[in-house]
């Protein structure tokens, strides 16, 4: 692989004079994330396998030193009607008597956070288990620094990164003892052969007819209202349904087999036709489906010769990673994959075969009905221009697996096509190559950074550091490597690299968020610090996509801290002047969403004012910031229950000699008040 590709040209791409459009970098979470990760996919924002009770909202403002955060698990009570036990459920309960730190390891997908929390509802009762959660470079020992959180008799979850679990319970064993309380590590598993420790349990998946029964028959008893003994007598009959039980035991872990049980539990009573549709759009019929159009023949019978079926392999990954997109993206990206495969075979260019190759034939069987549904124009991303359309969404990500794991020495080529696509192709591409590098982390988490994900985010070019953002906020969204992603958001939020460092605040223009607002505040404060920040955008754009109303007071409070360190004013003007422009979405149209709530009383005032006087002032940005705050002056003339709020906003602003009639004198070259300013406010700021 080429060492570093940021020597070529560059173009208007990779320019970003004008700022970032709102919401322009995030991602669309439910398609990609069907897509890919099919029933693996947890959401964009998705923090764990459950809900959380206390501790998960922000009511008042705090600063750093962040420290770690509880939840309490509150859907423990409902995870053990339908908990099926594996061999490692007697174990952990042999060791939980024994000891107050223990670890639970097991490969990921296997139901080990349900078989944490079974085990501590089981030691403690269900409504006394809690989950750890850690910000950003914050070690596990910092409980020690808080051992206030630790309340007397319960059970604490902690998914904990890499192999430091033997150490973390030696420190901790103590405090959890004095407190009669238990905390349970879960962690990867590491290498085969490796003798366990003693405090450590390995997991292995509960049976996936068991894990089927137990979900199908809550589903149906809440869901449909059967008694206990008619919700087992339907499971049942639905178990003896041709080809179910064949694909409950093809299913990679719980999540798949409770995926089919909550399809045929919403469709109750299920024909047999209804049951054929959602077996065929199960994970296992999914993937076997994608062997079927990359592999051989399982038969044996005679291939093509070799070129024409990596030309068809070539073209069916391509059509796949572009799935919905213009069929000229296939036809290109499918051309660079194969000159990879020909440079790693040491071959010549061969050049491709015009003319010789029709769709229909490089698609085969497989997806060539999908080819000829995709022809109609409301099938496609782009109008009347065919796309590369397939109809089950989560056959895109299961094309990709088989890719990576059934063809001996194809991930070199992989990674350096997916390169190629970064630096040399246009933000489509560079989506779909970040889509696909995020499925692929997967799979191999370290290599892909290594390989590609760091060098990218370390790249000097901006849209090729926005590749690496789109990678990261995809990954977190399939539920197993989330904690791996917020460690490296850390590593390149406080490493020595600045380009990094702004590819962590793209990950948070993307959409992905820390558990707590504070924490991703606090790396957005740190990232402005950098000089390089005062020509980009991110900052701004990333407090954009971490905005909820409900926090609303929170976050400008926060933004009114910043103006006074002259490092990050700047960002903190940027940030308002997108928030101030975003619209509420209520039934009143296109009123302010910062205005409604600066009038409803959610937001201080006079945080506020500290803000917007940045952005007026602030030569950057002032030539944007009075017409918004004119359009502000504009919405409050027409709404009477919005005035008062603005002409407390005024007073604020206009304080100072002379400052009135310097607003005035703004106000009036705006495009807004062209006919004059309203007398209200005209005589406001002149009596000022």
């Amino acid at each position: 692989m080429e060492p570093d590709r940021d020597d070529a040209p560059r173009g208007a791409a990779d320019k970003e004079e004008f700022g970032i459009e709102p919401d322009s970098l995030r991602v669309d979470a439910q398609r990609v994330g069907e897509e890919l990760f099919g029933a693996h996919y947890t959401g964009i924002s998705s923090y764990g396998p459950t809900a959380y009770g206390s501790h998960n909202t922000i009511n008042n403002y705090a600063r750093p030193p962040l420290k770690p955060i509880v939840g309490q698990l509150i859907d423990v009570v409902e995870l053990l009607k339908c908990y099926s036990e594996s061999d490692a459920d007697v174990a952990l309960d042999r060791v939980m008597r024994q000891r107050s730190a223990l670890c639970l390891t097991g490969p990921k997908n296997s139901g080990r956070f349900s078989a944490a929390c079974a085990a501590l509802a089981r030691r403690h009762a269900a409504d006394r288990v809690h989950e750890i959660f850690l910000p950003p470079g914050v070690l596990p020992e910092a409980l020690l620094e808080h051992p206030d959180l630790v309340l007397d008799g319960r059970g604490y979850v902690l998914q904990l990164p890499g192999n430091g679990h033997i150490e973390t319970m030696r420190l901790l064993a103590a405090l959890f003892h004095r407190r009669s309380a238990t905390i349970l590590l879960i962690r990867d598993e590491g290498a085969r052969g490796r003798e366990p420790h003693q405090a450590e349990v390995r997991h292995r998946q509960p049976d996936p007819i068991d894990v089927f029964r137990k979900h199908l028959q809550q589903q149906l008893r809440v869901g449909h209202e059967l008694s206990y003994i008619r919700s087992a007598e339907t499971t049942e009959l639905y178990l003896q349904t041709a080809g179910l039980q064949q694909e409950l035991g093809n299913t990679a872990g719980p999540q798949e087999v409770v995926q089919l049980a909550r399809k045929i539990g919403e469709q109750h009573p299920v024909g047999d036709e209804a049951m054929q549709s959602i077996l065929s759009a199960s994970q296992p019929r999914l993937r076997r489906r994608a062997s079927r159009i990359l592999l051989p023949p399982e038969d044996g019978a005679p291939s093509r010769r070799r070129r024409a079926g990596q030309h068809e392999r070539a073209f069916r990954i391509a059509y796949a990673v572009f799935r919905q997109q213009p069929m000229h993206y296939v036809f290109e990206s499918a051309a660079w994959l194969l000159a990879e495969i020909d440079s790693a075979a040491l071959r010549p260019e061969w050049g491709r075969m015009a003319l010789e190759c029709p769709v229909q034939d490089l698609l085969g069987e497989e997806l060539r009905g999908d080819w000829f549904e995709g022809r109609n124009p409301g099938k496609s991303s782009s109008g009347p221009t065919r796309s590369a359309w397939i109809r089950d969404r989560g056959l895109r990500g299961a094309i990709l697996d088989v890719a990576w794991h059934d063809f001996d020495g194809t991930r070199e080529s992989l990674l350096r096509w997916l390169d190629r696509l970064v630096h040399e192709g246009d933000t489509t591409m560079v989506r779909a190559a970040a889509e696909t590098a995020a499925l692929l982390a997967h799979h191999d988490f370290e290599r892909m950074h290594d390989k590609l994900i760091d060098r990218w985010a370390a790249s000097p070019r901006p849209r090729i550091r926005q590749a690496a953002a789109w990678t990261e906020t995809v990954a977190a969204m399939g539920g197993h490597v989330g904690h791996l992603v917020r460690e490296k958001l850390g590593a390149w939020c406080y490493g020595t690299s600045n380009y990094q460092r702004d590819t962590a605040a793209r990950v948070y223009a993307s959409g992905l968020r820390q558990r707590q607002l504070e924490w991703s505040m606090s790396d957005l404060r740190r990232i402005a610090a950098d000089r390089l920040q005062r020509q980009e955008h991110a900052i701004a754009e990333g407090v954009n996509q971490l905005y909820e109303p409900d926090q609303a007071g929170w976050l400008v409070t926060e933004l009114a801290h910043w103006t006074g360190s002259s490092g990050i004013r700047l960002h903190a003007g940027r940030a308002m002047l997108v928030l101030a422009a975003k619209p509420a979405g209520d039934a009143a149209g296109e009123r302010p969403e910062l205005l409604v709530r600066l009038a409803a009383g959610d937001i201080d005032s006079a945080s506020m004012a500290k803000v917007w006087r940045v952005a007026l002032v602030e030569p950057d940005l002032s030539a944007s910031a009075w017409p918004i705050l004119a359009d502000w002056l504009g919405h409050a003339d027409s709404d009477e229950q919005l005035r008062p709020t603005v002409a407390e906003l005024l007073e604020a602003l206009a304080s100072g000699a002379h400052a009135g009639r310097r607003m005035l004198f703004f106000f009036t070259r705006t495009s807004r008040f062209e006919d004059g300013v309203p007398l209200w406010v005209r005589q406001m700021l002149e009596n000022r």
